[in-house]
């Protein structure tokens, strides 16, 4: 009898459509969700605690295996960077599965969630897997590195990160450019920084009636004496390179630096030309003449 009592205890009572009946089964079901609210707090609070111990514990694992990975000259900055952050989202995913197991659901049947959901995901978003798979690919052949100074799909810039799924640039005047990497895998890659060493080439043109000779003489001490003109692979070289309509045009080229390219352009620009004022060298410039006619 007790047992029947008990069970009718539990069982909720027959909806009657009267202020009595609607207030006994509000009264039972309020029971009921506080009861189910008492035993499942402590675990949404666990599971909570575990979440956010797991995400902080998965920033310092990344700073640390970022800071260590990139101190070693064998692992550059951008292998140094996916390592660790693979390794942060390994660390969530295990947190997140442990914090559902423990509001207990069963982890099999994620599993199973999961994979339909990735199927259904992959067919959906395939212009998406391609940029992965892109991202993937010049993450292990690596045509440029993070710090490197490139050209991609049109764009100049130095590759502040590469991920997966895009890559950032940093322009000169520092516009924060974003790519696709399925676009940058599909058009040409300059790199101007991973060979070490960078040429660069500057025209000037000298008056017809200048001593050319004495013009290149000028143009080579000149960029030998940059300090951050390399003498190796080759010293300053410069030769006529043209003949225009109105000047006779010396091609300077030098080595550098790719960091030091800019500096050492805009210097011997300048440099030079101050030189040519000093040893007698004029630059011409395009001369308008009127020629009239006697009727």
């Amino acid at each position: 009898m007790a047992e029947e009592s008990a069970a009718a205890a539990e069982s909720p009572p027959p909806f009657e459509l009267t202020a009595s009946g609607m207030t006994e089964t509000a009264n039972y079901y309020s029971h009921v969700a506080l009861e189910g609210a008492i035993g499942f707090a402590p675990k949404l609070l666990a599971a909570g605690l575990v979440l956010w111990i797991g995400s902080w514990l998965a920033g310092r694992i990344h700073r640390f295996v970022f800071a260590n990975v990139t101190k070693s000259d064998r692992i550059d900055t951008t292998l140094g960077n996916f390592f660790a952050t693979v390794v942060r989202y390994a660390i969530m995913a295990a947190v997140v599965l442990l914090s559902v197991s423990i509001l207990g659901v069963k982890v099999a049947s994620i599993f199973v969630v999961l994979s339909a959901m990735t199927l259904a995901i992959g067919l959906a978003l395939q212009g998406s897997m391609s940029n992965v798979a892109a991202g993937l690919l010049l993450i292990i052949l690596r045509p440029y590195r993070i710090g490197d100074y490139v050209e991609l799909s049109g764009e100049e810039g130095t590759v502040e990160d590469l991920n997966i799924f895009q890559t950032t640039l940093r322009t000169l005047d520092n516009v924060k450019i974003i790519l696709t990497n399925n676009d940058v895998r599909g058009s040409t890659i300059r790199n101007f920084s991973s060979l070490g060493m960078r040429r660069v080439d500057i025209d000037f043109g000298i008056d017809y009636a200048d001593d050319v000779e004495a013009a290149i003489g000028i143009v080579k001490d000149t960029a030998a004496s940059h300090a951050q003109v390399l003498a190796d692979p080759a010293e300053p070289w410069a030769k006529v390179s043209c003949l225009n309509d109105s000047s006779v045009d010396i091609q300077l080229r030098v080595w550098a630096k790719p960091e030091d390219y800019w500096d050492v352009r805009f210097d011997l620009l300048r440099n030079v030309k101050e030189a040519f004022d000093s040893g007698g060298i004029s630059i011409p410039y395009p001369h308008a003449v009127e020629i009239e006619r006697e009727a």
